[in-house]
């Protein structure tokens, strides 16, 4: 069977990176990249808190940037279903590219790293009080790594394979979601 070619967005419209710059906007947005499911704004409002109106008001600003599209899937053609516009996100693409490298610079580490706390936190604080043999496995790992150009590609397309591989087990299972954050950055201090 031939594997399906992956689909990605890659944003480096300054205006599209600071349009992601709000933590439901986030929130959706790995909700929608995480998933092969399409949402609709009551289902987003309810999980991510906010209105069904508000929520329709974030989704397309996200559609107008390029993040989500409207999903052809519909119960009963009320209300709009909306999903990722591809299979993954790149946000800044090329970083020499004008104008995207001060924002990503200025916006994005900003972003991913209080999302990243704000997960870990909550992550400890409900996990306490529990027995060890009932918590979720939990891994904070640094590591570094020397690479070639050719095996920093390598790397990244194994890792991609690696995610989509448990992605599509998971889809549909009672199982425990889990986040992975990963960034993969020369090291330059």
């Amino acid at each position: 069977m031939a594997k399906a070619e992956r689909t990605e967005v890659v944003i480096t419209d300054p205006q599209a990176i600071r349009a992601m710059a709000h933590r439901t906007r986030l929130d959706v947005i790995d909700e929608l990249f995480g998933s092969a499911d399409s949402y609709t704004a009551t289902e987003l409002a309810n999980r991510f808190g906010g209105t069904p109106s508000a929520m329709s008001y974030h989704l397309r600003a996200l559609e107008k940037w390029g993040y989500l599209k409207r999903s052809s899937e519909s119960e009963d053609g009320r209300e709009r279903r909306w999903r990722a516009a591809a299979d993954s996100l790149n946000v800044g693409g090329n970083y020499d590219e004008a104008g995207s490298s001060a924002v990503l610079r200025k916006t994005l580490p900003d972003l991913h790293i209080g999302q990243l706390r704000d997960r870990i936190v909550a992550a400890m604080e409900a996990v306490t009080g529990n027995p060890i043999s009932e918590r979720p496995v939990t891994l904070i790992s640094t590591t570094k790594l020397k690479l070639s150009r050719a095996q920093q590609d390598e790397f990244t397309t194994e890792f991609h394979d690696l995610v989509e591989r448990y992605r599509v087990i998971s889809e549909g299972s009672d199982e425990q979601m889990m986040y992975l954050h990963t960034v993969l950055i020369p090291d330059v201090l």
